[in-house]
């Protein structure tokens, strides 16, 4: 079945993704243009654009002077976001007959809402088994995401062998495809996965398959030996341009491994020109809402279905130790387990997340840690000396302050409702 398909025009990469999961999950396709230029050259071939997702700020052209300079046959229904919700930005775009002006930060139900009102999705049935996008493993704008995004286009840019890192579940074997796809070789794209029993003949075979094209070896560390000393041998006797590209992914530490002597350590150096490195999703708790919303769109894009607060807060509490996998699956079963509620609630999670003890409940959640590993950061980069109970001094006032906007500005309310000193709380206020 043809979906309708729409062109988001946005250079932020990670927002460009998380615009292409909300678009995906209201059962519209999409395609991704990050200059004008690009998105001219979309718009003038052959494709049937239903709407245009347009941020302003491009960075060859201000997106409402590339919208103006369309001719108006070829000029699709318009949503434009931005960042600068100035006045003469709103009214120029309403003069260009846009169809609704979004600021950023999005307001995803905002922009949903918005898109229904312009393009009527076509309805597709789910395919459960299908596998994630190579999009789905960088869906997000967490900060521990950012040198991932560079080192990703970094690796598209070049023709040296890639090394792809992290834990198992965290989208290795995506961001391996998502490089493989961009790759400048026009040649094969194959893909071995190694285990135990892969021999020496099977890698041989891998190889010569892919021949001017683009390898990926899947865990590469459990390459025993003898197939570690043969993919050495066919690299120095490969020619250059002829052999293929190498993108090997592990969730080993392989530098630890060559120095325990289980892995070659010329290989290892031949692998490892560029790296991608992916963090575990404990590490970018930020992006867990907008990574909630893709699953669910990608396992029932028939519905519009959301999550409760409480629900998501439940997650927002767990480790995940088996990453974006554990995540999709917890979603997956919430759904077969959901009865038709206009959303999923905390009892339709797996036992395990709802049964977790409460020591969990009260840790801090993860957002406040990461905002607070942030802030620290900054602190400790910009000042060269820094007294632990300035910074003690600084966290207190802001909780003071923003304690005091809920008890509308009256100290006495807030030290009478926490049971707090009133006075020392001033105290604390004052010398901040």
């Amino acid at each position: 079945m043809n979906l309708p398909r729409v062109l988001i025009v946005e250079d932020e990469h990670a927002l460009a993704l998380a615009l292409a999961a909300a678009v995906r999950q209201a059962s519209v396709d999409s395609d991704l243009a990050p200059t004008a230029a690009q998105a001219r050259r979309h718009l003038d071939s052959p494709t049937n654009y239903e709407a245009m997702i347009l941020d302003i700020g491009l960075p060859d052209q201000n997106g409402l002077e590339f919208l103006e300079s369309l001719p108006p046959e070829n000029r699709p229904p318009t949503i434009v976001i931005t960042a600068h919700g100035e006045i003469q930005n709103t009214i120029a775009a309403r003069k260009l007959g846009v169809i609704d002006f979004l600021p950023k930060p999005l307001d995803f139900d905002e922009f949903q809402s918005v898109l229904r009102r312009v393009v009527k999705p076509n309805r597709r049935q789910p395919d459960p088994a299908a596998p994630a996008p190579e999009t789905v493993a960088f869906l997000g704008a967490a900060p521990s995401m950012r040198p991932v995004f560079q080192q990703i286009a970094h690796s598209c840019a070049s023709d040296d062998p890639v090394l792809v890192r992290g834990a198992t579940g965290t989208g290795k074997s995506h961001a391996a495809r998502l490089i493989q796809s961009n790759s400048m070789r026009s040649g094969p794209a194959e893909t071995l996965v190694i285990g135990p029993s892969t021999t020496s003949g099977e890698l041989n075979a891998a190889l010569q398959q892919a021949n001017k094209g683009v390898l990926i070896l899947e865990e590469v560390a459990s390459l025993d030996n003898e197939g570690q000393a043969e993919l050495v041998r066919q690299i120095e006797a490969g020619t250059e341009g002829v052999f293929p590209r190498l993108i090997a992914t592990t969730h080993e530490d392989l530098r630890g491994l060559v120095g325990a002597e289980n892995f070659r350590s010329d290989l290892f150096y031949r692998l490892q020109v560029l790296e991608v490195r992916l963090p575990p999703l404990s590490d970018r708790m930020e992006d867990l809402p907008a990574l909630v919303s893709y699953f669910i769109g990608q396992l029932v894009p028939d519905r519009n279905l959301g999550i409760t607060e409480a629900a998501l807060g439940r997650l927002m509490t767990h480790d995940w130790p088996g990453n974006l996998r554990e995540l999709r699956n917890s979603i997956a079963f919430a759904l077969t387990v959901n009865s038709g509620a206009a959303a999923i609630e905390e009892s339709d999670l797996p036992d395990y997340l709802r049964n977790e003890t409460s020591a969990v409940d009260e840790q801090a959640p993860a957002l406040l840690v990461q905002a607070l590993d942030s802030w620290l950061d900054s602190r400790l980069q910009e000042e060269e000396e820094t007294v632990y109970r300035d910074l003690a001094e600084t966290l207190e006032a802001t909780l003071i302050r923003r304690l005091l906007d809920r008890y509308d500005g009256k100290l006495a309310r807030l030290a009478s409702a926490l049971h707090a000193n009133r006075t020392t709380l001033r105290r604390r206020l004052q010398n901040s």
